[in-house]
């Protein structure tokens, strides 16, 4: 009777441990599940600085794998400076997405922004990150110089006009009024222009060639993109901005030929956390999201540019990074420090 009631009472504890196995594991599902949409109900509010259709494929995505719900507005990179510098005692926003790594770095020294250590930013070189953790790069930028193919076949190339593939090429009498490049003061683009020409060119030479550079513009626009837009459409012949907007432009139809010069000035387009608490968990969280090989592909797709992951492969056609003839020197975060003195100078010339 003995032995029969120890067999029962071990039977009876190997089906409580099994049923314990079973009901762990279906736990442990169901906790998977509840992960994947653990922010499910709670909100992102973002400030975009790059395109719309990157913002809102990133939303989507940050979404069907969180739960959450994200609103954005677009603000070019000078416009989102200046609202986040209004808002600095009371943020309306939980992240900036995009701009220009100058840009984020002068929120970083204003005390805008705030570090935070993401658990995926061992994904991204250090060269693309703020030390700090203030801010952590998605993507690269690279300036360029393009020109509207059709227009300069028809009307320059039979005059014996060379295409303009260096800075020296844009002063050419022939291209008075035929330039259109982002407005620096507004512009995170055309800031990064401004700044890398003094930086590299240094300061001399630099400012003799800007005064004769602004003479030669048509248009300085508020948007970094807008210029490749109306050169490709024949508005203008010329743009002075990023080669990923001049190749997304291109890959449209309206072809503009593209030339990286030498010295080109460049960005890390970043995101950073802003030093609001109503979100924050949804704050990190997107944060981490963002620098992870899904979203790099999403950000390498709609923008054409090169990811700072370096698990995503460059966009079809793009030269490897250690092959472009980037101005290595160029100090954004220097840039940042002095932006209007040098917007000032510029437009006093």
């Amino acid at each position: 009777m003995k032995w029969k009631t120890l067999a029962v009472t071990a039977m009876a504890g190997m089906m409580l441990l099994a049923a314990g196995c079973g009901g762990s594991s279906d736990k442990k599902a169901a906790d998977t599940k509840s992960g994947e949409q653990a922010l499910k109900g709670k909100k992102l509010i973002m400030y975009v600085s790059f395109h719309e259709d990157t913002a809102k494929a990133l939303a989507e995505d940050f979404k069907k794998k969180t739960g959450a719900d994200v609103s954005f507005i677009r603000l070019p990179t000078g416009e989102a400076v200046a609202r986040l510098t209004a808002e600095k005692a009371s943020p309306k926003a939980d992240v900036w997405l995009g701009g220009t790594s100058d840009a984020h770095a002068l929120m970083k020294e204003k005390g805008i922004t705030e570090a935070y250590v993401s658990k995926n930013e061992k994904m991204i070189p250090q060269e693309y990150q703020d030390k700090e953790h203030f801010w952590h790069g998605l993507y690269l930028e690279t300036l360029a110089i393009g020109y509207n193919q059709a227009r300069y076949e028809k009307e320059f190339k039979a005059k014996g006009v060379k295409a303009p593939t260096s800075l020296e090429d844009l002063l050419a009498p022939e291209y008075t009024g035929e330039i259109i490049t982002p407005d620096p003061r507004k512009s995170g683009t055309g800031f990064t222009f401004l700044s890398s020409v003094v930086q590299s060119m240094g300061e001399d030479k630099a400012w003799d060639f800007l005064k004769k550079f602004k003479g030669q513009v048509a248009q300085f626009t508020p948007s970094g993109f807008t210029p490749a837009q109306k050169a490709g459409a024949g508005e203008y012949l010329i743009t002075v901005n990023f080669v990923a907007d001049q190749n997304l432009i291109s890959n449209k139809g309206q072809k503009l030929v593209s030339t990286i010069y030498t010295n080109a000035g460049w960005s890390v387009v970043p995101v950073s956390k802003l030093k609001n608490k109503a979100n924050e968990d949804v704050a990190k969280a997107f944060i981490d999201y963002c620098l992870t090989k899904d979203a790099g592909e999403i950000i390498s797709k709609t923008t054409n540019a090169i990811a700072c992951n370096p698990e995503v492969a460059p966009p079809t056609g793009q030269k490897p990074l250690k092959e472009l003839p980037l101005f290595k020197a160029y100090d954004f975060v220097k840039a940042g420090s002095i932006k209007n003195e040098l917007c000032d100078k510029f437009f006093n010339l």
